[in-house]
């Protein structure tokens, strides 16, 4: 347990240690309560069982005499009912540390998750090529809750119990010590020696657990996701089989270590109360008046009664460490993968605000060497471009020749592996591209859309409060939307667009995106095939509209289609990562070969 307690005191802040040590306090004195509760009932049974001891005992004598108690049995309910009042409180402040623990436990939890997510989303673009969106997903929820209910509770669980436990025992301990020291060791040693037997067990059935929850979540994000293209090849029933197959694994793990947790309880109850008889025995022939032995009986009784659910939660809560312990390894792992302390607690939009980036005059690519880890071989090599501002530009190119990579390099998505990116010759780098990214839009050719309205797509991560419909219409009349949205959208733009927009066509879906990246009326406008979806009178209309930007703005259109190239200023042909060609669109229709080949075959 406390090698798990180390590393979990790692992952808190500052405050959050504080308000361990604090929870941790408080436990203690919960545990010094509980005590104080049983060993009230001590004087009640015994002067139950012997009035007499009111004026034979100093101190009950005492109280006897200064309180006026004008009888026996009033003396008698008041003990009873001081009884009871120790009794009720020391729960109220049991129930009150658990439902701290399970406070301190669930807002860890928040917290974890922000951090995690928070650092996703601080990561270079290049870290979610290479990672599955749903083991993030994982990660950031189910991973942290394992963490959160399976360690951090358990571990606080056991520490509180661990109080009770000793402290329980040490008042056996002075009342009887045989006997304390006899119930300590048969049910130590029991819940002991069943740990360490299976212990190694429950550490492979929270890996082999976590691995199968893993591919859960991977098979139903797989599977929504492409359902269109699984009810069209008639393969619906495959996922939901191999979803089956790991769904099993989990439940067969889950519900083994669970049963395990409760191995050693019945044989513990067993020994316990059937020792209650031999306890009975023991105190007859250990003590000739029976009425001496009745205060004993009851304090052992409720002794047991407190200690056998603490040992049980101990040993359950040690089983559900050992669980989740692969969970714990992840978040470890994610959090320290994915950054320092201070860079998870910077403030989005911190760095923009320090480091502004102006852009008056061109963006430049000098020397870029770039390659992806997936593929052999550079994709850029020693790659120059020059991008005048205001000027429109495209890249063409066969599939493979760079130009997304180009684009997601402007974009600052990717970092060059050598040369640099260059805005009025000054470098982006991690200090200044979150402001250089403010100053862009980007319509990429697939459009992601979320579950929302027509205007929050459109205002895309923008606050529902804070969306400026003037800018929403401005930015839906020059994609060519506006007149759609008056026109046969009943709600307007509060339309609710569905999930990933099936409720458009793709063209629909294509002009959002184009609206989305005119929003916040960039400097720079990015075209990554952004009308490739659209029928030839739509893509004409949105073309037409975008040659109201020309000149206006800078604008870099990657396209297979070149008919929506011809009004470009400069149409750089890229082959292998290099700028084989370059002019406008007449001028390399007339002097390259490739060009006429793929405007032959693409107009």
């Amino acid at each position: 347990m406390w090698l798990p307690l180390t590393r979990l005191l790692k992952l808190l802040s500052l405050k959050q240690r504080r308000l361990s040590f604090l929870l941790l306090g408080g436990m203690v004195l919960a545990g010094l309560i509980d005590v104080l509760g049983v060993t009230s009932i001590l004087p009640f049974m015994a002067v139950v069982a012997k009035p007499e001891l009111i004026q034979t005992n100093p101190w009950l004598h005492k109280i006897f005499t200064m309180l006026l108690f004008e009888s026996t049995n009033s003396f008698l309910m008041s003990l009873g009912f001081a009884a009871l009042g120790f009794m009720l409180f020391s729960n109220a402040v049991s129930l009150a540390t658990a439902t701290a623990i399970l406070w301190f436990s669930s807002t860890l939890g928040l917290s974890l998750s922000g951090r995690i997510l928070s650092s996703y989303l601080r990561q270079p673009y290049a870290y979610f090529l290479e990672h599955n969106t749903s083991n993030l997903v994982v990660n950031c929820t189910d991973d942290v809750t394992r963490v959160t209910t399976g360690i951090v509770t358990s571990t606080l669980q056991t520490i509180a119990k661990l109080v009770v436990v000793i402290s329980i025992l040490l008042l056996v301990l002075w009342v009887d010590p045989w006997l304390a020291i006899s119930a300590g060791v048969v049910i130590g040693t029991v819940y002991a020696c069943v740990f360490l037997g299976i212990r190694q067990l429950v550490t492979r059935l929270g890996r082999a657990s976590k691995d199968a929850n893993r591919e859960r979540f991977r098979l139903v994000t797989e599977m929504l996701n492409g359902i269109k293209e699984l009810k069209i090849l008639g393969q619906i029933e495959a996922y939901p089989q191999r979803f089956a197959r790991w769904s099993a694994v989990y439940a067969k793990n889950q519900w083994i270590s669970a049963a395990v947790s409760l191995v050693p309880r019945y044989a513990i109850e067993s020994i316990a109360f059937g020792s209650m008889i031999v306890v009975v025995l023991y105190l007859l022939a250990a003590r000739k008046d029976f009425t001496e032995v009745i205060p004993l009986l009851v304090l052992y009784a409720f002794t047991a009664y407190r200690l056998l659910p603490a040992f049980q939660q101990l040993f359950s809560s040690a089983t559900q460490i050992r669980f989740n312990l692969a969970s714990l390894e992840v978040v470890e792992e994610r959090l320290k993968v994915l950054g320092s302390a201070q860079a998870r607690e910077a403030k989005p939009g911190l760095l923009a605000k320090v480091d502004p980036v102006s852009f008056e005059r061109q963006i430049e690519l000098k020397n870029i060497g770039f390659a992806y880890s997936t593929v052999r071989g550079p994709v850029l090599d020693d790659f120059t471009l020059a991008i005048q501002r205001n000027a429109t530009i495209a890249l063409v190119g066969s599939t493979g020749s760079g130009k997304t990579t180009i684009v997601d390099i402007i974009l600052g998505l990717l970092e060059p592996q050598r040369g640099s990116l260059l805005v009025d010759g000054r470098p982006i780098t991690s200090a200044n591209v979150t402001a250089w990214q403010k100053r862009l839009g980007y319509v990429p050719q697939h459009i992601y859309l979320a579950d929302d309205s027509l205007a929050a797509n459109i205002a895309f991560g923008v606050a529902p409060k804070q969306v400026q419909m003037d800018r929403v219409w401005r930015a839906a009349q020059i994609a060519k939307l506006h007149e759609f949205v008056l026109a046969e959208l009943p709600d307007g733009y509060a339309t609710m667009v569905g999930e990933r927009g099936v409720k458009l066509s793709g063209g629909q879906r294509q002009r959002i995106g184009i609206a989305r990246a005119l929003y916040s009326d960039p400097d720079v406008l990015i075209l990554d095939e952004a009308t490739s979806a659209l029928d030839g009178i739509t893509e004409d209309a949105v073309t037409d509209a975008l040659q109201v930007l020309f000149h206006a703005k800078t604008i870099i259109m990657i396209a297979h289609r070149l008919g929506t190239v011809k009004h470009a200023d400069q149409i750089y042909l890229l082959e292998s990562g290099r700028v084989t060609d370059e002019g406008t669109y007449e001028e390399l229709l007339d002097r390259s070969d490739v060009f006429r080949a793929m405007a032959k075959v693409f107009d």
